[in-house]
């Protein structure tokens, strides 16, 4: 009797001594190509079944679900192939076969136990059946939110929102249980819009969350909340939020109907949605006010405006908006009436300073010296006697430093943005002017242009004010003051020309019909006076305290 073999490694010639080398690699080469086209055999056959079944489902379905679960499973999977974070739980639920899918990590496990494999199994006698999921779902299941889906479509989209899906066998429904669960951000303070008084809650990612914060802000009924799908291969929830009746007739039916014209296959942040609302894609003036603050919403809701809320974003949009919107703070409400009058008043001249400054300065040096006093004007021309460049160049050269200095600030991590702001000093501040490359007056000028600019309450805003430095200061160089004049006046009919929704991005500044609306514009008179919402917004009910004006 032969002894067995055991387990050695041979030489290839010492087991077969008669075949050669290239005989077994030519063997090994059909073997190789053999296996490859049954591959390609099998995904040819695997493309003809997911054909055939997508031909017997309804339109715009992929398949179509039988009363055989094992069937079911492998549609599943075949729309789902190479998702590892997907999961198959198979159980027994009486006589018959179950099976749970759903999204690992974004699935509540203990949920499920507890709502539906307990109580499948816990409940049900061994040799007991089921007639239909209507029955499932009165006489078993106990989770809060089920539904009974019929298109595969559903199945799939619900199985990656974290919903779990769950089949029988014997049954052709598929059931999606609401078992959701997100690792999110804890509601906290916000990081752009600080107040010194007011509450401090923030939006968060998590649209839920967001629509609680403003529930919680108020009980009215009035208070709407549409929620869409947007994105198609996101398909990010986007909520709509309005007050019935209050807001302008017609305005919700316009913005509704955008949203829901909006294709694109993916929505990511609320950027995404605020570029499709706007009528003027080349404009840099914001027309959606961007905020983290729920207070702020329901404020907006209040007087007539819309809410848009997107999942995923710790922003929200509202709309429509003038140039007076950007200019308010949540301050200006918890101040006395005179103090915030004159800080909202403040506001204004930095917006003017944050545009012209620099190019009044280019203006006057170059083009009207005379218009300074004397001594101011000899000491001016003693400090560029000592640069090498035109006051034009200085200018330029100054507001690319700054712009760095920014965006260097802004992008940092928070332990290293003090680190940048030393040496940002050090280099606009002191350096620039002790090589000689520009004149300190030069640095107080653009040092106050870049502290008005920050003293903006919204920094989109801020952003499109530095990007008409530029333009005005090219006019100064040209025409001098004139220069600046004109193109003012340009900016002016600019912004008047300028329309969200029908009302005029300057709002009520230069529309003496609208003199109700100036108490709460460039000034704040004190609450008694605000008894009617602005006019310019169109509400259904004007009446927000005592009379009509």
């Amino acid at each position: 009797m032969d002894k067995p073999l055991g387990f050695r490694f041979h030489k290839l010639s010492a087991v077969q001594a008669n075949s050669s080398i290239s005989e077994t690699c030519h063997r090994l080469a059909l073997l190789q190509k053999q296996v490859q086209q049954s591959k390609e055999i099998e995904a040819a056959i695997s493309v003809a079944v997911k054909d055939l079944r997508k031909a017997m489902a309804p339109d715009g379905q992929p398949f179509i679900f039988t009363n055989n679960i094992e069937m079911n499973e492998q549609l599943v999977r075949s729309a789902l192939s190479r998702c590892d974070d997907i999961k198959y739980r198979s159980f027994r639920a009486g006589k018959a076969k179950a099976l749970l899918v759903y999204l690992s990590g974004l699935t509540d496990t203990s949920k499920l136990e507890k709502t539906v494999i307990e109580c499948l199994t816990g409940k049900l006698e061994s040799n007991e059946t089921f007639g239909d999921m209507n029955e499932i779902t009165d006489l078993l299941i106990t989770a809060a939110n089920v539904t009974v889906v019929e298109k595969p479509t559903e199945v799939i989209t619900n199985i990656l929102k974290g919903n779990s899906l769950l089949l029988i066998d014997g049954i052709s429904d598929a059931l999606s249980i609401d078992a959701a669960k997100y690792e999110k951000r804890q509601i906290s303070k916000s990081e752009n819009e600080d107040v010194s008084k007011g509450p401090h809650d923030a939006f968060n990612e998590t649209l839920s969350d967001n629509l609680a914060l403003v529930r919680r802000r108020t009980k009215d009924p009035d208070l709407k909340v549409e929620i869409f799908e947007i994105g198609s291969r996101t398909q990010t929830p986007v909520a709509l939020l309005y007050v019935d009746d209050i807001v302008k007739p017609g305005l919700v039916d316009e913005i509704r109907n955008q949203l829901l014209s909006i294709d694109i296959d993916k929505v990511i942040i609320a950027a995404n949605i605020e570029e499709f609302l706007s009528n003027r894609i080349w404009n840099p003036f914001p027309q959606a006010l961007a905020t983290e603050r729920p207070d702020k919403i329901v404020a907006g809701l209040y007087e007539g405006r819309i809410s848009i809320i997107i999942d995923n974003s710790p922003s929200a949009l509202m709309l429509p908006v003038s140039l007076q919107d950007f200019m308010q703070s949540v301050d200006d409400y918890t101040e006395r009436p005179a103090v915030a009058s004159l800080t909202r008043f403040s506001r204004y001249v930095s917006l003017f300073i944050a545009v012209f400054l620099p190019a009044i300065y280019v203006s006057i040096v170059s083009y009207h010296p005379g218009m300074l006093p004397a001594g101011l004007a000899f000491s001016i021309a003693e400090l560029r006697a000592k640069t090498p460049f035109p006051s034009l160049l200085e200018a330029f050269l100054m507001e690319g430093l700054l712009e760095i200095f920014q965006e260097a600030i802004v992008r940092l991590p928070q332990k290293l943005a003090a680190a940048a702001g030393v040496v940002g000093a050090l280099v606009i501040g002191t350096t620039v002017v002790e090589a000689a490359l520009v004149n300190a007056l030069l640095v107080v000028v653009i040092a106050l242009t870049g502290l008005s600019t920050f003293s903006m309450p919204s920094y989109t805003f801020g952003m499109a004010l530095r990007f008409f430095r530029i333009p005005a200061l090219l006019a100064s160089s040209v025409l001098g003051l004139y220069g600046v004049a004109i193109f003012a006046i340009v900016m002016i009919v600019f912004l008047c020309s300028l329309r969200t929704y029908d009302e005029s991005y300057l709002g009520d500044l230069f529309d003496i019909t609208l003199i109700a609306d100036w108490k709460d514009g460039v000034v704040r008179l004190p609450a008694k006076f605000l008894t009617s919402r602005p006019k310019r917004l169109g509400p259904k009910d004007r009446t927000r305290l005592g009379g009509e004006d």
